[in-house]
């Protein structure tokens, strides 16, 4: 009995050991197999959520009358076939089938080939021409002359005046009871390098001359005449404010730099007055249009015929050389090289001097 007990205890457990393995195995595949299914379940709930959305967004693009560009980086591969497609393959029929029922617009904008620009011309490179080169040349070589005259050049003289005479004065500003007021320019000093320039071309003793100011502003060219030996120096100005500065100016001037004291500025339209008796220099600064300068002229021409002497007319940026040439009364003073290259290189303003026949 003992014997057989013994036997029968492994025989059974060589059976039961098989039916638990199966039973274990059967439980691990179902656990996967479900594991599958709730895959396959949540890729078929996803790719029916983006289906619907999809159509949803077609259908707002079909009412809006707007279909997007399809670019080179949002175009749709080509499908996946079955054998190879994975889970989601129903979200990508379903894009497809919305984009193929959607029909084209023709208001959507097409993407179209980029071409090369054309080269552009000069005026769209802003390129300047010689001619614009040469005017800005021109402007900043003038603003850089201005800037010397006014800051070193005649730095030194203009401490000497009582009221300042660097600054420019508009007639309209100006109280003036002449007639001729329409016909007169701004007041604006002449640079007193460019004055002595133009009075180094005298050729004689000035100690026997008189020199005559047309226009004397504030004083400053009286009184750098007046630094020379002439044997009288007058102005003539018909705008009150500034002929009260030439007076002031002149009462104030270091008498130690005047080799001429006898100065004087008178209030007066320069038509009114006639040349001086004896010989004369006429000065004139561009005071005044060409109708009232040939009025001048004829008076001074007029008194010269009737008693020939030696007269001169130095003018600063002139207006009316014909008139001069025309009188037959002055011939043309030639500059030396010298204050040729001066004037050409250092001076703002151009220069001419005329003296009498006689």
């Amino acid at each position: 009995m003992t014997a057989v007990t013994r036997g029968s205890q492994p025989a059974e457990r060589g059976v039961a050991e098989p039916v638990q393995e199966q039973g274990a195995a059967t439980t691990v595949d179902s656990a996967a197999v479900g594991r599958r299914t709730t895959a396959a379940a949540a890729d078929t709930t996803k790719g029916t959520i983006r289906g619907r959305l999809a159509e949803r967004m077609a259908e707002i693009a079909q009412k809006s009358g707007y279909q997007p560009p399809v670019s080179a980086s949002t175009q749709v591969p080509p499908p996946i076939p079955s054998s190879a497609q994975p889970a989601h393959a129903d979200q990508s029929t379903t894009n497809d089938a919305v984009r193929a029922a959607t029909p084209p617009n023709p208001s959507a904008p097409v993407e179209k080939t980029a071409t090369p620009a054309a080269p552009k011309s000069r005026a769209e490179q802003k390129i300047p021409t010689a001619s614009e080169l040469f005017d800005r040349l021109k402007a900043e070589h003038q603003s850089l002359l201005r800037k010397l005259h006014e800051r070193v050049f005649d730095a030194p003289r203009e401490q000497l005046f009582f009221v300042s005479t660097k600054n420019p004065e508009a007639l309209s500003t100006l109280t003036i009871a002449s007639p001729n007021r329409t016909y007169g320019h701004d007041y604006r000093p002449v640079p007193c390098q460019v004055f002595d320039w133009a009075l180094n071309q005298i050729p004689e003793d000035l100690s026997g001359f008189t020199f005559v100011d047309y226009g004397a502003g504030k004083g400053r060219a009286m009184l750098l005449a007046a630094e020379r030996p002439f044997a009288a120096v007058a102005g003539v100005e018909f705008a009150e404010e500034l002929h009260d500065n030439a007076e002031m100016n002149i009462a104030q001037y270091p008498r130690s730099k005047m080799r001429c004291r006898n100065v004087e500025c008178i209030l007066e339209d320069a038509v009114q007055v006639g040349p001086p008796e004896g010989a004369s220099v006429h000065y004139f600064f561009n005071p005044f249009d060409r109708e009232v300068f040939a009025e001048v002229l004829k008076n001074i021409v007029r008194a010269y015929r009737m008693k020939p002497r030696r007269l001169y007319l130095v003018l600063i940026d002139p207006i009316a050389i014909d008139l001069v040439d025309a009188s037959g009364v002055f011939a043309r003073v030639e500059p030396t090289q010298v204050d040729v290259i001066k004037l050409s290189v250092l001076s703002l303003h151009t220069v001419a001097v005329y003296r009498s026949l006689a």
